[in-house]
């Protein structure tokens, strides 16, 4: 066994939360839910800054990724644009303008909206599948890692944007690096996870929905601050992800329960009224950070 080193302040005072029940072959990479949808990698929990991580972590999971064809993606997209459409007004508070890099963009739902909202807009993408829709929207899209964007670019980007994402990160420590050496000064960052330290997460235990193999970092609001503090970000605010659903959405997103029938009949009249519902659901962190000096 490897060390349980904190992959976010480096302590080694851990303990065990949950031991593994998943295989790597046995995950899906895609929206589409499968009985190993809710099964996870070992996982242990920080006691200093309270970050809970896999251990011992995957190494070069983020592979899975660039071959990754997910058409059941596609059926979700306008919620994503409404989700947008709201999130947009509150990163033009605090950047009213510039150019904006989606990490992890998908198929550049969220950059199509910033594009409308005035933003010049460019995506990272590492699944062929998906950057190709990116491109065929006419933005620029990188199909490659933040480490190697890195190298090339530097302090280009007012607003950089992680949707679902850190906590997919093998080391956010490293990318948080390059994610700065990307920003200019002052420039805006944007996280959307899980919190940890959530009534939701708390209630539900294992079977909090964020709990997924695919997800190898699990953030508490404590451990992402303490994690940007020390990449070079100063804390801003924190709101919470306003979540759009249509019916097939959140029936996907329930799949993994067993009331899953009774609630979404339940809740069917009301889809018929309106397509889309917006949920804020305590414990979707909206992360927001500016940078405060070179790493």
């Amino acid at each position: 066994m490897k060390s349980s080193k904190c992959t976010v302040c480096g302590s080694t005072d851990t303990f065990e939360l949950y031991p593994a029940n998943v295989e790597i072959e046995k995950l899906s990479f895609t929206y589409v839910k499968t009985p190993c949808s809710g099964k996870i990698f070992r996982t242990v929990k920080c006691k200093k800054c309270t970050h809970v991580f896999c251990s011992p972590i995957p190494k070069n999971i983020y592979k899975n990724y660039e071959e990754v064809v997910d058409k059941q993606y596609l059926r979700y997209t306008e919620s994503i644009k409404v989700s947008a459409r709201k999130i947009l007004p509150i990163i033009k508070k605090y950047r009213s303008s510039g150019i904006i890099l989606d990490v992890g963009c998908a198929t550049g739902e969220f950059l199509e909206e910033a594009r409308n909202f005035g933003y010049s807009v460019e995506g990272l993408e590492l699944s062929r599948w998906s950057s190709d829709f990116v491109k065929r929207k006419g933005i620029r899209v990188y199909r490659e890692r933040l480490e190697q964007l890195a190298r090339k670019i530097s302090g280009r980007y007012d607003v950089i944007t992680l949707f679902g994402v850190i906590e997919h990160f093998e080391n956010p420590v490293e990318e948080l690096k390059h994610i700065s050496k990307l920003l200019k000064p002052g420039g805006l960052l944007v996280i959307w996870t899980g919190d940890m330290s959530s009534f939701p997460s708390k209630i539900l235990g294992k079977n909090w929905w964020y709990w997924q193999g695919q997800h190898i970092q699990y953030f508490s609001h404590q451990s992402l601050n303490y994690l940007a503090k020390h990449s070079g970000f100063k804390h801003i605010a924190t709101k919470i992800y306003p979540f759009v659903a249509t019916y097939g959405l959140l029936d996907n997103s329930l799949s993994r329960y067993p009331i899953r029938s009774i609630i979404m009949k339940t809740i069917r009249p009301f889809f018929k009224f309106k397509r889309t519902w917006t949920f804020y659901i305590p414990g979707e962190m909206l992360w927001f950070g500016s940078k405060i000096f070179e790493r």
